[in-house]
């Protein structure tokens, strides 16, 4: 079966949006900054233009350089979280999993060292957490993993 990852990032049109202001915003405080040391003229201009030459470096590398994490990864193997403020942040391997609870925005795992997981789904989008429950559904039925809705 095909996995599922759930990621939250900045789209791609406004990093390229994000990136295209930045080479402007670089080119015009630049440029405000070389004429106005070729005038020998240590104004408040120049300052400013030095300043947005450091805005504009600063968010082109940020968007270049940026690359998010993503939330929850389910896959045959396993169920790999990365959300703030949960019981676990890391890897569920299936192997270990003896029972799974599927509430109205919440997930509990059983493990076979008797570990409970509780993973609280609020921060995500409504889609994506139908579409964590029907996964969930899949891979308990595949491998014969209790749950309960």
């Amino acid at each position: 079966m095909k996995d599922l990852v759930i990621n939250y990032s900045i789209s791609k049109n406004l990093k390229y949006l994000a990136i295209i202001s930045g080479v402007y915003l670089f080119g015009i405080s630049a440029g405000v900054s070389i004429f106005q040391t070729i005038a020998k003229n240590y104004s408040f201009l120049f300052y400013v233009g030095l300043a947005g030459v450091v805005i504009a470096l600063v968010l082109v590398l940020t968007f270049f350089l940026m690359h998010y994490k993503p939330v929850i990864t389910i896959t045959n193997e396993h169920f790999q979280v990365c959300l703030p403020k949960q019981d676990i942040d890391g890897v569920i391997e299936w192997d270990n999993v003896t029972q799974v609870g599927i509430g109205l925005s919440y997930i509990t795992f059983k493990t076979h060292e008797n570990e409970n997981y509780k993973i609280d789904l609020e921060n995500l989008k409504y889609v994506d957490i139908r579409a964590i429950k029907s996964r969930l559904i899949e891979i308990c039925e595949e491998k014969n993993i209790a749950y309960s809705n």
